[in-house]
């Protein structure tokens, strides 16, 4: 799990690069995720098809595949560090999912752990000396990126009789079909003058690395209980703080940094016994 903090605190450079050349990032993610799926029918190839069918196979997919949309466009388009704060709200949705999908009981500590991680997105929203909370697209792009991690990770301990291929598996199937889907309200233009020939090695990368760090990632969220999967997780807002500030020249803000601690103190209490 920490090889995929670490590979998905990487991963929105290659995206941003692909940005810049013109491939938007539903159409970079379509493209990779297909290559991902081209890949794993010789490299991971399931035993059977028999799930594939199964509802929950296909509500597992859909999630999946609008955290990484989501994901993907919030790094594209926004701040690094305020996205990777507020895409880690992991409290606020994970304890309530994990109520009502795996029955886990609910302590004083994890309303406490909600509030803190509340009370650190404020201070990273507000805006002019707390005056007023301002959304922009990106921030609402890691929220929905963040709810659907969160409920993914209780969705993978809930199916269980989903195996860790058939849940790859569904998590590229599923970013496939919502970025066709998502094509609605963002058109994938693209010219052929994209396709250069250092886009077309980066998109052959991203398939290479979404195959083997979903793979891994599936591993640990099957063998580790939800809630106390993120405070793993959050070892990305490093990556992501370090890799931004030496590939984006992005620096923190003060009142991200005060938001954020009340974000990560909320994740370690709510995982405390």
């Amino acid at each position: 799990m920490i090889f995929g903090t670490i590979t998905w605190g990487l991963i929105w450079y290659p995206y941003r690069i692909l940005a810049e050349f013109g491939i938007s990032g539903v159409f970079s993610s379509l493209i990779s995720f297909s290559f991902t799926l081209l890949l794993s029918l010789f490299i991971y190839k399931p035993n059977h098809f028999l799930n594939f069918k199964h509802r929950n196979f296909w509500i597992y997919a859909l999630i999946g595949g609008i955290t990484n949309i989501a994901y993907v466009l919030a790094v594209i388009n926004g701040e690094l560090v305020r996205v990777m704060l507020l895409f880690f709200l992991s409290p606020v949705w994970t304890i309530p999912f994990s109520f009502l999908f795996l029955q886990e009981k609910l302590y004083l500590k994890n309303i406490l752990a909600a509030l803190l991680s509340l009370f650190g997105a404020f201070i990273v929203l507000w805006q002019d000396e707390f005056s007023y909370l301002i959304f922009n697209i990106s921030d609402i792009y890691a929220i929905i990126g963040g709810i659907g991690f969160a409920l993914t990770n209780v969705l993978a301990r809930r199916f269980s009789h989903l195996s860790i291929k058939e849940k790859s598996y569904a998590i590229w199937v599923g970013v496939i079909v919502i970025a066709l889907a998502s094509s609605i309200l963002f058109p994938l233009e693209i010219s052929t003058s994209s396709f250069s020939l250092k886009a077309t090695l980066i998109l052959i990368f991203l398939g290479f690395i979404l195959l083997f760090t979903t793979m891994v990632v599936q591993i640990g969220l099957t063998l580790v209980e939800a809630v106390r999967a993120s405070p793993i997780f959050l070892f990305e807002i490093i990556v992501v703080g370090i890799s931004g500030y030496l590939l984006a020249n992005e620096t923190l803000l003060f009142k991200d940094f005060i938001g954020g601690i009340f974000i990560i103190l909320g994740v370690l209490i709510s995982t405390r016994k």
